[in-house]
């Protein structure tokens, strides 16, 4: 199978998991976002372990995924916000392991298992609560957010091979263009505009301005995790998606935007 037919077939499967699980229930979606969660993490982990050595990644998935199963049961009100109270002693377990350890650097392996579910999966529950923010689980507006994630992803591309001349930040990514960068937000905006037609949820003004936070912040995103590949050493985070690599290279930008769709969406939506 060439690699053009494998990326689009793996474009596919992955498109149909994200949107799928959204349509059909919150607890699908859920349950998507634990698995994205665990293989990040563990992806991540592994990447940084290269450099740095072992680190306490049983601690980081519990920390992780005790925090998103929290915002889901409280957005879908099955607890109370006190029950949050329980993440601060899973904050200590890194410490507490590195205490009875042993061993040089505790802190840098402390702070490196701590990172790893500040940079995967807290962002990653950014995602339920957009999709809840009206207090109800609301497919559209995740969808909308994906849709103008995958739009951006696909626009830089196109335009970017296609006259892609000025280098956006070529010590850390030389394949990404200016061309590519406003390719992106035009085609995202475009999307965003789109999505408000058809669903007329919240204001236009939301959508175009989550379109314009999506490119930046998702090309930031982009940006953090080529310069952490640079840093270990490899070409792609992984090889879970055959064509595309890991599923950090699948959800870079989707980890720095979610949050600042939801600031977004909070403050003006």
């Amino acid at each position: 199978m060439n690699n053009f037919l494998q990326r689009t077939l793996t474009g596919i499967l992955f498109v149909g998991a994200i949107a799928g699980s959204i349509i059909i229930h919150p607890i699908a979606f859920f349950l998507v976002c634990l698995l994205v969660a665990v293989l990040g993490m563990l992806e991540l982990g592994r990447l940084l372990e290269k450099k740095y050595g072992k680190l306490n990644l049983f601690a980081s998935l519990v920390l992780g995924l005790s925090f998103q199963v929290l915002v889901f049961l409280d957005t879908q009100g099955y607890i109370e916000r006190s029950w949050y109270v329980v993440l601060m002693p899973l904050v200590w377990l890194p410490f507490v392991y590195e205490l009875f350890k042993g061993g040089e650097n505790p802190f840098q392996r402390i702070a490196l298992s701590l990172m790893i579910p500040v940079y995967i999966s807290l962002p990653l529950s950014f995602l339920f609560l957009t999709g809840c923010i009206n207090g109800t689980f609301q497919a559209q507006i995740l969808l909308g957010f994906f849709i103008l994630v995958w739009c951006n992803d696909s626009g830089a591309y196109l335009v970017g091979v296609s006259i892609g001349k000025h280098k956006l930040y070529e010590r850390i990514s030389p394949k990404k263009t200016w061309e590519g960068f406003i390719g992106g937000m035009i085609f995202t905006i475009i999307a965003g505009y789109a999505i408000y037609e058809i669903t007329e949820l919240s204001n236009l003004m939301v959508w175009i301005s989550a379109a314009i936070v999506v490119t930046i912040f998702g090309t930031i995103g982009d940006l953090v995790e080529s310069m952490l590949k640079r840093n270990v050493g490899i070409k792609d985070s992984g090889s879970i998606l055959p064509g595309h690599g890991g599923v950090l290279d699948r959800f870079d930008a989707v980890l720095f935007a979610a949050p600042m769709v939801f600031a977004l969406f909070v403050l003006f939506g």
